[in-house]
């Protein structure tokens, strides 16, 4: 395992570094102009992933339909820096992540709608959603309904495409891969240290071993829209976004992660 404590504490200044000077901005921000604050706040969060050295190779075209449902898999928190870096649109999280340490803290502030995961809640969760949705705001989800081990794809659960099916809204399946340490090919065995599935494993030292690697390439492949009036059901809804997101993980595998960046 590649081990750099000097980097590390390099990174680590950096983040407090950007802590400092970007909060107080931040914090104004969203407390004048709600929408200039989000705006801010996604630079907020790209300068956060590029700190820990996590660069971005994005492939395709985010939807431009107001609203979209983007759907997701997920295996880290550093998720929400990378799709929280360019898809102008609120995250869809279970209540829990409200209390992790500095990112529940950047989650809350970015607006994101927290919603209880639990069977007998899916329905009020649901309700909660489409009022987001009659708004004309987007809606980033992770599908999953928790973290993985980076090197494969959960079942999605359907119960929330239910929402995509009622309004006619959009959904974009998105992968997000992170496929290459340095421009090489990530071993699996790294590529399973940046996902946080154990709940052995806490949040800050699972951030500090991180980012004492090299740079962390993050392929990040937007599929096409799916209409969902051409779907029978959430669940045909569901299954397509699943096949689509799981392609995506296959693809960014099987490319040479330099030609990917080119």
């Amino acid at each position: 395992m590649p081990n750099s404590y000097l980097l590390a504490s390099w990174r680590f200044f950096l983040v407090v570094l950007v802590f400092i000077t970007y909060t107080p901005i931040y914090w104004v921000l969203l407390k004048v102009n709600q929408n200039l604050g989000f705006r801010f706040g996604r630079f907020y969060l790209s300068s956060w992933r590029k700190c820990l050295g996590h660069q971005l190779i994005i492939k395709g075209e985010l939807s431009e339909t107001q609203p979209t449902l983007f759907v997701a898999n997920h295996s880290s928190y550093v998720d929400i820096l990378v799709l929280g870096t360019f898809i102008p649109a609120r995250f869809v999280a279970k209540k829990e992540v409200a209390k992790w340490p500095i990112m529940g803290w950047l989650a809350t502030n970015q607006g994101t709608i927290y919603i209880d995961r639990s069977r007998n809640a899916i329905g009020e969760g649901a309700d909660k959603l489409i009022e987001y949705i009659e708004k004309g705001e987007s809606l980033i989800l992770f599908p999953e309904g928790t973290t993985s081990d980076g090197c494969r794809i959960l079942p999605f659960g359907s119960s929330f495409f239910d929402v995509a099916v009622k309004k006619g809204v959009v959904v974009q399946p998105i992968t997000v891969v992170y496929a290459g340490w340095d421009r090489l090919p990530m071993p699996r065995f790294m590529r399973k240290r940046c996902g946080w599935f154990s709940p052995d494993v806490d949040m800050l030292p699972h951030l500090w071993s991180l980012i004492q690697w090299g740079t962390i390439q993050v392929v990040v492949d937007l599929h096409p829209p799916l209409k969902p009036y051409e779907f029978v059901s959430r669940k045909d809804l569901a299954q397509a976004s699943f096949h689509a997101v799981q392609s995506g993980l296959v693809s960014a595998f099987a490319q040479p992660i330099a030609e990917q960046m080119s």
